[in-house]
């Protein structure tokens, strides 16, 4: 009897154990990460009779749940990756829409620049059109302020995003360690694992998962530990090692990631690969970072080159044009681990716009020498640079550095950032419309006597600081193959005897002409000649002229001696269409002096002699041909240098030859294809993310209709126990009424 007793309270309580199983399995269907748990049953050791051996009953072995380590390793890594490129697919959605959208992008604004620009060259003297090509100027400059403060906007929300998941993470490798303590004081862990506590862990795993890439290490006692992708521990057993949101080493303007109590620049960015971390670092490095660096690069760019022609010309008032735009400077940021005694700082200058790129450096000092890297690909492009001069010359990348302060110790490193802050600072200079150098400063011509067959180039300014820029200088033939180039107006020969080639360009006081054609040389030697008119009634002869003052800026003009009497002459301008005097006294022989030369005239002694009559006119006049350069006064209506700014739109000088629309529609379009990277990296996360949640669900997921079914499966097994326990007592109850008979 006892033994059927025992045997049958044996299985009531298994079948009590396995629905209970059951009733928790069905009671966390929808439990993140819960494991299905099941009662594992054996039969103990039989008892040994005469007849052969009887069992005992069954025993409750444990409570086991359904588990695979493997495929739990695989969804915490497509977690980790869905995560990653969620919030890269969301930042740079927004990034997308900030540059193309047509109300808040910069194209619009580009266009209509320079369109007022255009119709500022159409109508050079309008004060209207100055204005509205001023307005648009500042609506530009406006814009890439605006898109900048935006970009930075989004850099803050980065940098929060940050803080937020250090929190989030410290608060999870916490609660990890403390799970950890508590399963590894559990009794009889190999036999009896606390497994709703194991289930909590691994919820909590695949969180922490989300936020950063990580390595588990199982240990014996049933604690684990967690490492991040470079082997730094956030948990070992029951002790969770905290991170801090810090400034950068190099950059104090970004935020980034080190384990809490370790040294300065001991950052973790370049470690932390996968999850959301991961996807702030990768946007801000790879897309952020290169858009705000070529707004920056743009922002430049057309302040320096703008700038550099708009000087070139001159405004209203007749002067030489000034700066239209100011822009950022580049940027140089000591590590944090730099030797602190030396303390040195370096000031960075743009020297060439057109060879600025979008990339950080590194200026590494070893004692001696310094080695400059270009960060964007990593490339050394200068391996043993001298310090002697305190400067770091990167004629190649546009930019040039000075030491201003301190002293350099071996390991000193230094960040340069070439563009970053040039978006931010663009700002224009000029709000007077009359300050707008539409004009040349510079006019040419040809001598109205030249009798060769070359022509002259209106002039381009080549160095608008030459102080000599506006003199008036002359071009004088000597031969048909030589001339001199003389400075009127500093009293100075540039150059003299020069070999003439036809359309090669000339240079001199900052400015640049070509002459081409056939010149005529001077015959006589003299830049000027004279001759007596052939219809003169008079047979006085005029002597050559001497030349008092070559440098006498009407010396070629062709002047008219003109008789009204036999004693008297005017003088007559008639290059400049003037009268130089008149009712002058006549002397035979006297000295007859203007504009830089002097002649005299004298009677025919005969026989017969002859004086001048009335009527008789005598020449002096250039011999050789002649130009002049010289200021453009007057010049209101001039549009040249308004044309030659209308150029820069179309000119490729930016970034490996773009202009500056090409150097926005290339930021656009690697955000964009960025954007269709992320996107596409993205969906296969998420397939392979819903492939190892199914496979889990398939292992350690709850089945409603598989409970049901077991569940009534132990109900009908503790139903027939409990009819085994009623008809033990039955048969116990017939032999006491047998004894008691």
């Amino acid at each position: 009897m006892v033994d059927i007793l025992r045997t049958a309270v044996s299985g009531l309580t298994a079948f009590r154990a396995a629905m209970s199983a059951t009733g928790h399995n069905v009671a966390n269907v929808n439990t993140p990460y819960y494991s299905r748990q099941r009662v594992e049953l054996g039969t103990p050791l039989p008892e040994k009779h005469s007849y052969g051996y009887m069992g005992r009953g069954v025993d409750i072995e444990s409570v086991a749940r359904s588990y695979d380590d493997f495929v739990m390793k695989q969804l915490r890594g497509h977690s980790s990756g869905v995560s990653q490129y969620e919030k890269l697919n969301d930042l740079t959605g927004q990034m997308s829409a900030l540059l193309g959208d047509t109300d808040v992008g910069l194209t619009p604004d580009l266009e209509a620049f320079f369109g007022s620009l255009q119709d500022l060259a159409d109508a050079p003297a309008s004060i209207t059109a100055r204005q509205v090509f001023l307005d648009e100027a500042q609506t530009l400059t406006t814009r890439i302020q605006d898109i900048d403060s935006a970009l930075s906007s989004l850099r803050d929300s980065v940098d929060t995003s940050i803080r937020n998941a250090v929190t989030t993470i410290n608060d999870l490798t916490a609660g990890i360690a403390q799970i950890n303590r508590d399963i590894a004081q559990a009794p009889d862990f190999a036999t009896n694992p606390p497994n709703d506590l194991l289930d909590n862990r691994d919820r909590m795993l695949v969180d922490l998962s989300k936020l950063v890439g990580i390595q588990v290490v199982n240990q014996d006692d049933g604690s684990l530990n967690i490492f991040m992708g470079g082997g730094q521990p956030l948990v070992v057993g029951v002790n969770a090692y905290s991170l801090e949101a810090v400034e950068s080493g190099f950059d104090p303007q970004e935020i980034t990631v080190r384990l809490q109590g370790q040294a300065e620049g001991s950052d973790l960015e370049r470690y932390i690969t996968s999850g959301e971390l991961g996807g702030y670092f990768e946007f801000r490095r790879t897309i952020l970072n290169p858009a705000q660096d070529g707004l920056g690069l743009l922002a430049m760019g057309l302040a320096e080159t703008f700038n550099d022609q708009h000087e070139k010309g001159m405004n209203l008032d007749g002067e030489l044009g000034s700066a239209l735009f100011s822009a950022g400077s580049p940027q140089v940021w000591p590590h944090t681990k730099n030797d602190a005694t030396s303390a040195a700082i370096f000031t960075a200058t743009v020297t060439d716009s057109t060879k600025l790129v979008r990339s950080d450096y590194e200026i590494l000092y070893d004692g001696a020498n310094y080695t400059a890297t270009r960060l964007s690909d990593n490339q050394t492009i200068l391996a043993s640079g001298n310090l002697a001069a305190l400067n770091v010359e990167l004629d190649k990348e546009g930019l040039n550095l000075t030491l201003i302060s301190g002293s350099l110790t071996a390991g000193d490193r230094f960040l340069v950032q070439s563009t970053r802050n040039g978006a931010s600072s663009l700002d224009l200079r000029i709000t007077d419309p009359r300050k707008v150098a539409t004009a040349a400063p510079i006019i040419t011509n040809s001598q109205a006597d030249n009798v060769g067959s070359t022509s002259i180039s209106p002039g381009a300014v080549t160095d608008a600081a030459n102080s000599a820029l506006q003199n008036t200088v002359r071009i004088q033939f000597t031969s048909a193959n030589t001339f001199d180039v003389l400075d009127l107006t500093a009293g100075t020969a540039l150059a003299t005897n020069v070999g003439y080639v036809s359309g090669s360009p000339l240079t001199y006081n900052g400015w640049e002409v070509t002459i081409t054609g056939s010149p005529q040389g001077s015959v006589s030697g003299s830049p000027i000649t004279a001759a007596a008119d052939p219809a003169n009634v008079g047979t006085a002869a005029i002597a050559p002229p001497a030349v008092n003052d070559i440098y006498d800026a009407n010396l070629l003009n062709k002047i008219e001696i003109r008789f009204t009497s036999a004693t008297q002459f005017d003088v007559f301008d008639v290059t400049q269409g003037t009268t130089l005097a008149s009712g002058m006294s006549y002397t035979s022989g006297g000295n007859i002096t203007y504009n830089g030369w002097t002649t005299q005239i004298t009677d025919d002694p005969g026989p017969p002699s002859s004086t001048p009559q009335a009527g008789d006119i005598f020449q002096i006049k250039n011999d050789g041909d002649a130009f002049q350069i010289m200021n453009n006064q007057g010049g209101i209506g001039d549009n040249r240098n308004a044309l030659e700014l209308v150029k820069l739109e179309t000119k490729q000088q930016l970034m490996g030859g773009n202009n500056y629309r090409g150097v926005y529609s290339q930021m656009i379009a690697e955000v964009g294809a960025q954007g269709r990277r992320v996107e596409n990296t993205l969906v296969s996360q998420e397939a392979l993310l819903e492939q190892s949640t199914l496979t889990r669900e398939s292992i350690s997921g709850v089945n409603l209709d598989e409970e049901a079914a077991n569940l009534v499966r132990f109900q009908q097994a503790y139903e027939a126990a409990a009819q085994i326990i009623q008809t033990s007592n039955a048969l116990f109850s017939t032999l006491l009424e047998a004894v008691k008979g």
